[in-house]
């Protein structure tokens, strides 16, 4: 039997346009040097997600109790925590083991290593400065990521469906989730644990998604999210959606987790707060305005190029 081969690190990445620069330049190939390390091995995706949970616990942790070496560590684990949870979607495609349990279960980890690291580093920002204030901008500092990340999932997928209609992307809307869900347990597919995660983990998040965007950018759930894309159409979306898609890169979990974890390695946590809190709300606001305006002038090109059709779905999302 022939011994399989680990795919190109080119065809394992979903786009270079989806990714930011740290990300795409510095923990994609470190995850794909782990993935090569465990790819013959009975190691699963699922397996590795759990890996990126346990060691994002570990971050956590050192937060908790301080320190300046706990801190330079936790800060270290944080990152590998991050670049290990890229692994496992890599290790999946390469696998050819992609499931709707598995994008689940890497939305359930990332949660938990949200809570485990978040909390416990302001925290560590309240026990060292002993001032209030960092309690209350703690608040809004939390809650503001929240559509931070739901965006950029969201535009991430509507991205990679329209540029890549041959690949597409990792998720899938809730209908087709729901509809999945009921065929596996139909067929006693479905464990409680399946069950539990995409009932209570990824469709809120996938429902979240649409609430969110169909608040600020309704354009965005009708056409551009179920169009089936030809070429022309693949471009023109490409021309006017690949500046918007760099503001939801700046916002999403990847540089969150490697600024807090350089915050970490320096106990400037506090610094992280403010970053967290102004900056990454400052962009997210430009990318509502860059977002909304791509939308539409995609609208009105492919209503140019493709006639009535599209100039009614214009109509319809005005």
């Amino acid at each position: 039997m022939d011994t399989p081969k680990l795919p190109p690190f080119s065809s394992l990445l979903k786009s270079r346009e989806v990714e930011d620069p740290v990300n795409l330049w510095l923990h994609r190939p470190l995850a794909y040097a782990f993935v090569a390390a465990v790819f013959r091995t009975p190691m699963t995706p699922n397996m590795v997600t759990v890996l990126a949970m346990i060691v994002g616990v570990g971050a956590g942790a050192c937060f908790l109790h301080g320190g300046a070496s706990l801190m330079v560590l936790g800060g270290a684990l944080l990152w590998a925590s991050s670049i290990l949870d890229g692994a496992d979607g890599i290790l999946a495609r390469a696998k050819k083991m992609q499931s709707e349990f598995g994008r689940a279960l890497d939305g359930a980890a990332d949660s938990v290593v949200a809570v485990v690291t978040v909390f416990p580093a302001f925290f560590h920002v309240y026990a060292t400065t002993h001032q209030v204030l960092y309690v209350y901008l703690a608040v809004p500092a939390i809650l503001f990521t929240l559509p931070h990340l739901y965006f950029y999932d969201f535009y991430k997928e509507s991205y990679l469906r329209m540029t890549r209609p041959e690949r597409g992307g990792e998720g899938q809307d809730v209908a087709n989730v729901e509809a999945h869900l009921a065929e596996k347990k139909a067929k006693g597919e479905a464990s409680s644990l399946v069950n539990f995660i995409i009932t209570q983990m990824m469709l809120p998040m996938l429902r979240s998604e649409v609430a969110w965007v169909g608040m600020t950018n309704p354009d965005a759930l009708g056409e551009l999210r179920t169009s089936k894309p030809t070429a022309e159409r693949a471009e023109i979306f490409r021309k006017h959606n690949r500046l918007p898609m760099r503001f939801w890169m700046a916002v999403s979990l990847c540089p969150h987790s490697y600024i807090m974890a350089i915050c970490a390695m320096f106990d400037r946590l506090d610094l992280y707060l403010w970053i967290r809190l102004v900056a990454m709300n400052v962009i997210f606001v430009i990318g509502l305005f860059v977002q909304r305006r791509a939308s539409r002038a995609t609208l009105r090109e492919w209503a140019a190029t493709d006639g009535a059709g599209g100039s009614a779905a214009v109509g319809a999302t005005a």
